[in-house]
């Protein structure tokens, strides 16, 4: 499995992988509302792409595992939040998007990226790594959780115009 940062020749693929993994996800326990085209949307990966921040996993010229790490989060949804390292977005890794395409489901591939991520957060000097996580998602929440994130605290989120019961999660790398 070779992990790289995504180019535009990619973009076909990574529409599809995130097509698949929320047409995969409506109507299971899984579903967090992620929906095709809406979110994440084609102008947000094209924006990850283009910026260089969208990383996958490429298995033989097939993407595997893709995720948007940058220094973006939405602090309105979280005011007042008990960040274990406060710092400035510049020193922080914000995880987006993770997703698995369903015929790696369980392969530990989504592990591989998240810890080449942390690696790479380390190896630039970040601070911390955080970010968001439907709460019903539970392989995401476990695989956070194993990876030695800490639960900052639960609540409310909006996707798709719904509340989703959702949590943060923050690895301090300092």
């Amino acid at each position: 499995m070779l992990i790289r940062t995504a180019t535009r020749s990619d973009m076909d693929a990574l529409i599809a992988l995130y097509g698949d993994v929320c047409d995969a996800m409506i109507g299971t326990p899984l579903d967090c509302l992620w929906r095709r085209g809406e979110h994440p949307s084609d102008v947000m990966i094209a924006d990850a792409v283009c910026a260089g921040t969208l990383t996958i996993a490429d298995d033989g010229g097939t993407v595997a595992a893709a995720v948007i790490v940058n220094g973006e989060y939405d602090a309105s949804q979280d005011p007042g939040m008990p960040w274990i390292v406060p710092c400035s977005p510049e020193k922080m890794a914000v995880i987006h998007v993770l997703a698995s395409a369903p015929a790696y489901r369980g392969a530990g591939v989504a592990r591989e990226l998240l810890l080449h991520v942390i690696d790479k957060a380390r190896a630039e000097k970040m601070h911390t790594v955080r970010l968001g996580v439907a709460l019903n998602n539970t392989p995401a929440v476990k695989l956070y959780e194993t990876c030695g994130f800490i639960r900052i605290c639960e609540g409310v989120r909006i996707f798709g115009g719904q509340a989703v019961p959702a949590a943060a999660f923050e690895l301090p790398l300092i």
